[in-house]
């Protein structure tokens, strides 16, 4: 009992020591006192009695620093209290570590976002003259923000990659002068961590002396030895770009195995992925069951890391031929896609009913404020008439007081006659300027009025456009889902009598067809969600067209089809190049290729046949575009259907849901053709079959 109370003791005036008795001036001070975790959270304990002093903001700092190295996300309430504190006590250097902190959290969701509070963070560490915060900052950036194509989207290629060299001179320059071993550590570090297209301008030369460099330091520096997992997790990422697979899997082991580190289910997951690289199933699946066991218990809500796992499980497995394990394991795989896919389509669902609800407020509110405008136009129209007015009785009042006034006058003298005249003259001529001043004002105010009316009208238009766009959205949700549903409800009435009367054949037939009924209803949901979000809500947004290889996107639809086609005895047949690297938008081409197989299926007879196939196309004078064709011996096109078809995909007609048999399905690769720029070829004969041939241009 007396060794747990000193034990604890201990512990206490540790986390103390670091919170109370160290002086906080630069980012390194936070680096030690956030490698102890449980410590800092029981001095937290003792201090919420003195919440507002400066000793509690840098224990709150440290925390939540200490936090994101687990990669545990800080709440909006937590940065808001950090920024609170550091604002009372006038402290740049806090709400630097803020912001660091809030840019780590966000880097792996919202790009921009973080990309922002990282420079902010490093804007606030210059002033402070903190050569290690901005040097942080720096590493993060080149690290994190030097992808091919990041999400935040901001500068092209060649603007980005120059951004890079100037960071990274920055971080050199700085890391040389700076006296501390944290800063070159983190300079190595980036070496090993930077991310394509940067990376490819560091040799393999260089990678191997950072590492080595970075180890020395470590080594000579005891009270950093909690940054050892960091620099193993580098030189597995150098190692990967630069395809050296022994040594990937030899800091992978370093990383489970060195008495410093502690290792989580991530670190087990690499190494389950190197031995995968390497065929050795047997020893990926030890691994990845440890990984599966560790994140149930450190993240048993991290839905995609379930799945991943489950994934290469159901890989490995098969690749052992342990057919029982692998489908089990891709059971759970499955299991998790579909959770993942219904949160998806939830918030896909809530973001169109956002959109639009947010679009027709707006078009309201527009509208009220014109009425309004125009009330207030007509109301000093109205004031302006009855002014007129007013004016006009006062000047027939005057020209009457001047009768009088001239006819007890006849008999003044001829030199009072004159000056009275020239003065009712004067006042005549100033009554006729303010008469003509008043009718300008009035033509300006009825002016602006037909302008407001003319902005009404078409506001009321746009709004007229929308409720029509809803009504449409509505009514083809209606037809495209009759189908399914009836053949459904018969399916379902027919179940029962077959189940009863014990006939298996049959039974297993209908069951075949409720499966195919299924896969045609997600299709025909996917294209609601992607109709509903292009053609009237958002007409503007289209997806970034991005360098992609289309022959694994094409493969896994082949994969994905093939048992619906094997059960209707259809053979599918697949000719796809080793790759194929183009620009295009991949989740169109997606939905354009999943569209044409499954109209192929559906007309295509048992017996008969559908290919799929990938292959180079030329393009003007080269021949660097890209031809799928999804071809059928099927029932073919009638001539009239046919004609319909070449006339919309030439452009010559706007395609309209149910003419001539035209389904959702068309209307959608209709618009990615016209977006993406491709083109659409259509040939088919009567009781021959169909070709479908989409022409992508580079």
């Amino acid at each position: 009992m007396k060794f747990v109370i000193s034990l604890s003791f201990y512990l206490l005036s540790t986390g103390l020591l670091y919170t109370q008795n160290m002086s906080f001036k630069s980012f390194r001070d936070y680096l030690v006192p956030a490698s102890r975790l449980d410590s800092l959270r029981k001095v937290e304990r003792t201090m919420s009695q003195n919440s507002q002093s400066i000793e509690y903001l840098h224990l709150l700092i440290a925390i939540e620093l200490s936090k994101s190295f687990r990669g545990d996300s800080i709440t909006t309430q937590q940065y808001n209290k950090i920024v609170h504190l550091a604002t009372k006590h006038k402290s740049t250097l806090g709400l630097a570590m803020a912001n660091y902190i809030m840019g780590m959290y966000h880097s792996s969701w919202q790009e921009e976002v973080a990309y922002n509070q990282i420079m902010k963070a490093k804007s606030q560490f210059a002033l402070q003259k903190d050569t290690s915060g901005i040097i942080q900052c720096l590493s993060w950036s080149l690290r994190q923000f030097t992808q091919d194509n990041p999400s935040y989207g901001q500068f092209n290629e060649e603007l980005r990659l120059k951004m890079n060299r100037e960071s990274f001179t920055q971080l050199v320059a700085l890391s040389e002068k700076s006296v501390h071993a944290i800063d070159r550590f983190t300079y190595y570090r980036t070496i090993l961590n930077s991310q394509p297209p940067f990376s490819r301008e560091i040799s393999e030369k260089q990678r191997i002396e950072a590492l080595e460099a970075a180890n020395e330091i470590l080594d000579k520096n005891p009270n950093l030895s909690f940054l050892r997992k960091a620099i193993y997790r580098a030189a597995q990422q150098s190692f990967l770009y630069l395809k050296k697979t022994d040594k990937l899997l030899e800091y992978g082991l370093k990383t489970l195995n060195h008495p410093d580190i502690n290792a989580t289910f991530t670190d087990y997951r690499n190494v389950a992925n190197t031995y995968i690289k390497l065929n050795k199933y047997d020893s990926a699946i030890v691994y990845l069951e440890e990984a599966l066991r560790r994140v149930k218990v450190e993240k048993p809500n991290d839905i995609n890391a379930l799945r991943g796992i489950n994934k290469r499980l159901k890989e490995a497995y098969f690749g052992i031929s342990n057919w029982q394990a692998g489908i089990k394991a891709y059971d759970e795989y499955d299991k998790y896609n579909n959770l993942i896919r219904d949160n998806d389509r939830r918030l896909a669902v809530y973001e169109i009913k956002e959109k639009y609800s947010f679009t027709e407020k707006e078009a309201e509110l527009k509208r009220i404020s014109l009425e309004k405008q125009v009330a207030e136009s007509r109301n000093q129209l109205l004031q302006a008439q009855n002014e007129a007015q007013k004016r006009e009785a006062a000047m027939k009042n005057l020209s009457l007081e001047n009768q009088a006034a001239e006819s007890r006058t006849k008999l003044l003298q001829s030199q009072v006659e004159i000056q009275r005249k020239e003065r009712v003259l004067q006042l005549a001529e100033s009554q006729k300027e303010l008469l003509f001043g008043g009718l300008l004002v009035a033509l300006g105010l009825i002016g602006t009025t037909l302008i407001f009316s003319i902005k009404l009208r078409a506001t009321n238009k746009k709004l007229l456009e929308l409720q029509q766009g809803r009504d449409k959205f509505y009514t083809i949700i209606a037809h495209d889902l009759r189908t399914p549903i009836n053949s459904l409800n018969d399916m379902g009435g027919l179940l029962p009598n077959l189940i009863q009367e014990g006939k298996k054949q049959e039974l297993d037939r209908v069951i075949q067809q409720i499966e195919y009924m299924r896969e045609k209803t997600q299709l025909l949901l996917n294209n609601l969600f992607e109709w509903g979000k292009s053609q009237y809500f958002t007409p503007d947004v289209t997806e970034a067209r991005q360098q992609v290889d289309v022959v694994p996107l094409v493969e896994e639809l082949y994969q994905t089809y093939l048992p619906i086609a094997q059960s209707q005895k259809i053979d599918l047949l697949a000719e796809l190049p080793a790759s194929f690297v183009t620009e295009i938008a991949p989740k169109g081409l997606l939905m354009t290729v999943r569209n044409l197989l499954d109209n192929a299926i559906k007309n295509t007879a048992e017996g008969g046949t559908i290919s799929v196939r990938v292959s180079p196309a030329a393009v003007g004078k080269t021949s660097n575009g890209l031809t799928i064709t999804v071809a059928d011996t099927g029932r073919g096109i009638a001539p009239d259907q046919l004609h319909y078809l070449q006339q919309v995909f030439a452009g010559k007609v706007k395609p309209e849901v149910g003419i001539h048999g035209l389904g959702l399905g068309m209307i959608l690769i209709y618009n990615f053709a016209r977006k993406n720029n491709v083109n659409v070829h259509i040939m088919s004969e009567l009781g021959v079959g169909s070709s479908f041939e989409i022409i992508c241009k580079s």
